[in-house]
């Protein structure tokens, strides 16, 4: 009867909320916030869901289909609320209707039929409604909003949208040749629309096209690009040579809310931080933003450059020469992090394009690939994760707790514990090599910059650890024979400088987690890296107290002795003679099989965080 009780009341708080979502009227504050009313706060915005139109533009009295479906046929949904409204965000525009059984005509705003939600919270794959624009005059664009709510707890808001344009309405970039251009111009967004889709619009297979125009004094230029991240920047710079210093900068901002900022810069100093162009510099033509957007993954932003006519004496010393219509100019494309809006962190990527670009004439240039390859940084991170998290850390385990371990067995005619240690340094320290100079083709032999603190920081300790880790088998190698009065010094030298080392990769793996250039990707992992010091903590430890209550003849340990029988002068590490004093007596069999389960544990324990941390790398773009 209590568990009848119980029952009874958990599904009457399950059905209390399930209709906590849209009722059949939504409230104006809904319409408004686009929030459900459970308090609960939207999630980041990823990928999971569609929102599509069958046109991208409108007139009056028009008619367009709007279909809301999952990425894949595992992304189902429970609810969504979808409303037409002004380029403002203001304004509730339309009305919607629908044949659809489980899409529900809503009220938003004391307007009948102008919002859109489900009657019911079963799970569903795809619904679709029709918007019916107002019967006045078609003016500005037009964001069908969605807020889609996959679960209770867990929705998205301001997702999923989709911008219609009015139709006629010609935009600056008519000139241009590149069709892909005028069909993104034909669909731009309003500048904050995350993961939008685009019907029969394919991705260029370009990373990145520069597609300028001249005509009546006026150069309209646009930047197209599918390959920029949250808090990231692009630059096309208009450069004299080939190298960064006296360069016109003109640079795309995607902004973490995923705000699309154009602004025009100079480079007068190499290096040096850019200076932002305000209107009255005269650095030759007037700048101006003819549209930015963001659809289906396409960063879009076009500017004019007109009125080249210097009004300022000649003899004023400037700190970059006049931009001008009629040079020729070698393009340096840049890719870097932002620490805000207009703050730019100097760049991760940079390339001198072969082709020249002069304002006066009109041209396409398309990139594959910018960035460089993601895949590079991918495998560095990978490499050296697995590397010293479970590597290295096992290599400093057996070393330490199982010379007196095997002591009648030979492999390749060494101590096991020794073959086993030599060999997976050996491997560290090649595989350690082999992530340096991924990392340093990623980066085209540049050192990081100073104001990325946590990649500078991740540089230098990174540095550190590849030089410890050559130099640990190199002194292993040169090392003096084991009864040298100063082998001693060996010993303990390189037990600390892998020790020390170890610590030094482990934080250089947690510094990585944080990186600004990552996006926050990361973030989220660094509870990995410190599950998995915890766990070499604990590991450590018991190895420890087991040493500790064998020499202190603990009981348990006193019973299934097994005596070995082991010839003076051969020795548990690489065959060398040792003191008499060394040698094992015997074996402990329950001391043997407990460190035998803790090795096993630890390697599984470290295996399972790295494919962990691996599939958060995997992420990076």
């Amino acid at each position: 009867m209590r568990v009848f009780a119980c029952s009874l009341i958990l599904l009457a708080f399950e059905c209390t909320r399930t209709t906590q979502s849209y009722p059949d009227d939504a409230p104006s504050s809904a319409c408004d916030s686009m929030m459900p009313s459970n308090g609960a706060s939207s999630i980041p915005c990823q990928s999971n869901y569609v929102i599509e139109a069958n046109k991208y533009q409108y007139s009056s009295n028009d008619n367009t289909q709007i279909t809301v479906r999952g990425e894949t046929s595992f992304n189902r949904f429970k609810s969504v609320l979808l409303v037409a409204k002004d380029s403002s965000d203001t304004n509730i525009l339309g009305h919607w209707s629908s044949t659809d059984t489980s899409v529900s005509i809503v009220s938003c705003n004391d307007t009948l039929t102008n919002g859109i939600t489900l009657t019911s919270s079963d799970y569903k794959s795809q619904i679709q409604a029709t918007w019916h624009s107002p019967s006045t005059a078609a003016q500005g664009n037009i964001v069908i909003k969605a807020t889609i709510v996959q679960s209770y707890g867990t929705f998205y808001v301001n997702c999923f949208n989709i911008t219609l344009t009015p139709q006629n309405n010609p935009g600056p970039m008519d000139s241009l040749t590149n069709p892909l251009d005028r069909l993104v111009r034909d669909v731009a967004a309003t500048s904050k629309v995350a993961n939008t889709s685009v019907p029969s619009m394919n991705t260029t297979s370009s990373a990145l096209t520069l597609n300028w125009a001249y005509a009546k004094g006026t150069t309209t230029v646009a930047i197209l690009t599918n390959n920029l991240l949250r808090s990231q920047w692009v630059a096309i710079g208009l450069s004299l040579d080939s190298r960064m210093g006296n360069d016109h900068v003109f640079v795309c901002q995607r902004l973490s809310d995923d705000t699309i900022l154009l602004q025009r810069f100079i480079n007068p100093d190499g290096h040096a931080a850019t200076t932002i162009v305000t209107a009255g510099s005269n650095l030759g033509g007037i700048f101006q933003v003819n549209s930015v957007s963001f659809n289906n993954g396409i960063i879009y932003c076009e500017f004019s450059l007109s009125n080249f006519t210097a009004t300022t004496s000649r003899r004023r010393k400037r700190s970059v020469t006049l931009l001008s219509q009629s040079t020729q100019y070698q393009i340096i494309v840049a890719i870097g992090p932002l620490a805000g809006p207009n703050s730019l962190v100097q760049h991760s990527w940079t390339t001198v394009l072969s082709q020249t670009m002069q304002l006066d004439q009109s041209g396409t240039i398309s990139l594959a690939t910018i960035g460089g390859s993601a895949n590079l940084l991918r495998a560095h991170g990978i490499i050296m994760l697995f590397t010293w998290m479970l590597l290295v850390s096992t290599g400093i385990i057996i070393a330490r707790y199982f010379k007196q371990s095997w002591p009648t067995h030979k492999l390749c005619g060494k101590a096991i514990w020794f073959a086993i240690h030599r060999f997976v340094m050996i491997c560290s320290a090649l595989m350690t090599a082999m992530g340096f100079l991924l990392i340093l083709i990623y980066k085209n032999g540049e050192w990081t910059s100073r104001s990325l603190s946590h990649e500078f920081a991740h540089s230098i300790i990174g540095i550190i650890v590849c030089i410890a880790a050559a130099i640990q088998p190199a002194m292993a190698l040169f090392r003096c024979e084991s009864d040298d009065r100063h082998r001693f010094i060996f010993n303990y030298a390189h037990a600390l400088l892998g020790t020390i080392a170890l610590i030094l990769a482990t934080t250089a793996i947690m510094l990585s987690t944080f990186f600004i250039s990552f996006n926050s990707v990361l973030n989220n992992y660094y509870g990995v890296v410190v599950a998995w010091l915890l766990s070499v903590f604990f590991i450590v430890i018991t190895f420890e107290c087991i040493e500790l209550f064998s020499r202190k003849n603990w009981p348990p340990f006193k019973a299934n002795n097994q005596t070995v029988s082991v010839q003076m002068g051969v020795i548990n590490d690489s065959n060398e003679a040792l003191p008499i004093d060394e040698q094992s007596p015997g074996t402990n069999i329950l001391k043997e099989r407990l460190k035998y389960i803790l090795l096993a544990l630890h390697i599984l324990i470290a295996f399972g965080l790295s494919i962990a941390l691996a599939a958060g790398i995997g992420e990076v773009a």
